[in-house]
Parts: structure tokens; C-alpha cells; sequence
């Protein structure tokens, strides 16, 4: 396929990421712009990694040799600025989240379609090697039958290390919108749509000492929960307990763990990339009570298969899900990252703070299919047959 020219909006913390992923790894991409409403700030990344061009988003949106725009602002402008990107007939993928609502979220899915372009949304972590790999086991049996999980990203705030961390905690951020999208993104992909909602909140503190540099010493103001408890009811029947929080110094719960019928699966951290998923059957339990001691089954894939099957990637990739779009443009099939997805994710997101406030239930009104699994031995997508 001829390369697709692509466009970085917004070169803020995590475009250096998306910009290193996409010239190391993912070949069919090229980035020929970058933009920022603060120019300086687009100059510095095109030196740093020597683009050709670089704009205010203005001229971006009205650069012909651009095909896909990478939306990489900070949350609070992507409605408006995805629509403008789709209505300058640019294909589009869109950090996390898309919009503050799935409804928005849904409006730009019949704007692209009425523009005869196409769009999708992080997170894309779920195809990297350490969910597919977790994926495969499942569908091997390697726990029986799932049952319930547990999903837990509970951590101590981004004042200690972003460089402009009150953005996180304004009215439409916050760790839900940060982070539950990696978790509950990859509880669709691995088990199908959510349908019922249970959820509670909190606010840990008014006020944050910011510790990360340039702003270390000041403070800043709490507009969201901090936060969120949640049970998942999915359309299958598998119950998830999901906790999202900034308020945290320490945790020692599973960041995601699968119970099943047969064991216990404890996953990767779904906002990485890689790592390897690790199972517990129950035959090693009872072997600790000899009177119940049963012989081990080993029918699923064992560590070595799964490197073989998905080998290693950098722990920490982004794009993999704009390579897929442009990809899916290419063989004119469905974006695993589509917006199917995105919508679904989204609204079990304001669905959670809905339930949270309401304190009843939420039942979802959109749902999903699955993403289609990577081929075996295509580690990360296409990742690994792209590399230079």
C-alpha cells in the first residue's frame, strides 16, 4: 500500500510517543506535519524529528498532502476539533476520549460517513502482544469458563510527573476519563459489550500539591471525582468490579485479573502494550490438598508458544490503532479501533458517572461486537513485519 500522510495535531507529552512508534515501527504511516496553537511548540517536535512541516492547526486542516489527522490535544477540544477535521475531509484517529459524550461521539461517526471518511479512537493498547496473548488463552480454555474479573488502576495522580497536570482534574477529566477508557477498551475486547451499571464516586482531596516540574510547590483544584467504584454487568453474563482512582500512594490489587471456571488468569496492565498474561489452574491448587489432587492440563499455549506466537514490543507503544485505520482504509474492512468501540466505551464511561450521581443503575443503549483477533505471529498488528 502507498504510505498514508499523516498529520500530528497537538505536540504536547504524548505526540513524542506517537511520533518515535510511528517512524520506528509502523512504515505504512508517514508523518509529513505536526501543529499545535502554540507554534513553538509544533517547530520543536518537526526539529526533533526532522518533519517537513509544521503549522497552527489552521493550516494543518488545509494542508492537501495530508490524508489522516492524529488528534492529540487535550481532551476538552476534541469534539470541536474532530469536527473540523472531518469536515475538511481528512480521515481521522482521536486520543482517548473522542468526546465528553457518546452521543457527541456518535454525531461525528454520521459526519464521517456523510464525508466519505473514516475515523477511529484510542485506546489501541488491546492490540498489542500482552492482550492477544491473553485473548488466545482464553479462547483455549485456559481458565475454563470466565466468570468475573477485576480491574484495578489506582495510582497517586499525574501531579507527579506531568509538566501540566491540571488539565487531568477539570470538569470532563478526571481518572475516568484518563484511564478507564485502557481498561474497560479492553474488558470489550476480550469479553463483549457491556449492558447494566452499577457505580459510586468520591473526591479524595479539593486540592493537589503539584510535585513534577515546572510547576512542583503549587497547587491546584479538584473539578471531577477522583474516584470511581464500579460493577459491569456485560451482555454475556461475566460481572466485572472495576476501581479507577487518583487518590492512591500505594496499591497491591490485581490491575486486571480473569476468574474462571478452571483458574485464574492475571493479565497484563491494559494500558501497556506488552508483558505476558500468567495462569493458575486449578489442579495447582489443589495439588496444596492432596486428597483432591488432580493431573495438570496443559492444552493452552504455554509462555514460549505465546512469545513465538506474539513476540515482543516495547512496553509502552502507541498507533498502533492509526496504523489499523489506515490499514482497514487500504483493505477496505473495519477498523479494529472503530468507533463501534469508541461509542460503547464512551458511553459506559458516562454511564458509570451517571450511576455514580444517580445512585441507581445504568443500562447501556449501544453496543458492540469484538474487535477481530491479530493473526498469530503478527505481534502488535503489523508492528513487527514494519519494522526498518
Amino acid at each position: 500500500m502507498d504510505r498514508v500522510k499523516t498529520g500530528i495535531l497537538g505536540c504536547g507529552v504524548i505526540s513524542s510517543t506517537y511520533i518515535k512508534n510511528i517512524q520506528e515501527l509502523y512504515q505504512p504511516l508517514e508523518i509529513v506535519a505536526c501543529a499545535d496553537v502554540d507554534t513553538g511548540k509544533a517547530e520543536a517536535r518537526a526539529r526533533e524529528f526532522g518533519i517537513e512541516t509544521w503549522s497552527d492547526p489552521d493550516h494543518l486542516l488545509e494542508n492537501k498532502d495530508v490524508s489522516m489527522i492524529i488528534n492529540l490535544t487535550p481532551p476538552k477540544f476534541h469534539y470541536e476539533l474532530n469536527r473540523r477535521i472531518l469536515m475538511a475531509g481528512k480521515n481521522l484517529f482521536c486520543e482517548k476520549p473522542f468526546a465528553f459524550t457518546w452521543e457527541q461521539a456518535r454525531e461525528l461517526t454520521v459526519l464521517a460517513e456523510e464525508r466519505g471518511v473514516r475515523i477511529g479512537g484510542a485506546p489501541d493498547t488491546f492490540l498489542g502482544p500482552g492482550l492477544q496473548r491473553t485473548r488466545l488463552l482464553l479462547e483455549r480454555g485456559a481458565i475454563g469458563r470466565p466468570l468475573y474479573l477485576n480491574a484495578a488502576m489506582m495510582s497517586c495522580g499525574v501531579e507527579t510527573w506531568h509538566p501540566a497536570p491540571a488539565q487531568f482534574y477539570q470538569e470532563g477529566a478526571g481518572p475516568l476519563y484518563d484511564m478507564g477508557p485502557y481498561y474497560i477498551t479492553a474488558v470489550v475486547a476480550l469479553f463483549g459489550p457491556v449492558a447494566e451499571i452499577r457505580a459510586m464516586a468520591a473526591t479524595g482531596f479539593e486540592k493537589r500539591k503539584i510535585y513534577s516540574q515546572p510547576l512542583a510547590g503549587e497547587e491546584l483544584t479538584v473539578e471531577t471525582p477522583t474516584y470511581y467504584t464500579a460493577l459491569l454487568k456485560l451482555s454475556g453474563g461475566l460481572i466485572v468490579n472495576l476501581t479507577i482512582s487518583f487518590d492512591i500512594w500505594k496499591a497491591t490489587l490485581p490491575m486486571f485479573e480473569i476468574y474462571g471456571t478452571e483458574g485464574t488468569l492475571s493479565a497484563p496492565d491494559p494500558n501497556m502494550s506488552s508483558g505476558m498474561p500468567e495462569v493458575t489452574r486449578k489442579e495447582t491448587v489443589l495439588a496444596d490438598r492432596t486428597a483432591a489432587a488432580e493431573p495438570l492440563n496443559r492444552s493452552f499455549p504455554d509462555e514460549e508458544e505465546l512469545r513465538r506466537l506474539y513476540p515482543e514490543t516495547a512496553e509502552y507503544i502507541r498507533g498502533a490503532g492509526a496504523l489499523d485505520l489506515a490499514m482497514a482504509i487500504n483493505e477496505n474492512r473495519p477498523a479494529r479501533a472503530g468507533m463501534d468501540l469508541v461509542c460503547h466505551v464512551l458511553e459506559a464511561i458516562n454511564g458509570i458517572m451517571e450511576a455514580a450521581k444517580s445512585g441507581g443503575g445504568y443500562y447501556m443503549k449501544t453496543t458492540c461486537g469484538r474487535p477481530e483477533p491479530l493473526k498469530e505471529r503478527d505481534s502488535a498488528g503489523e508492528v513487527r513485519q514494519n519494522r526498518k
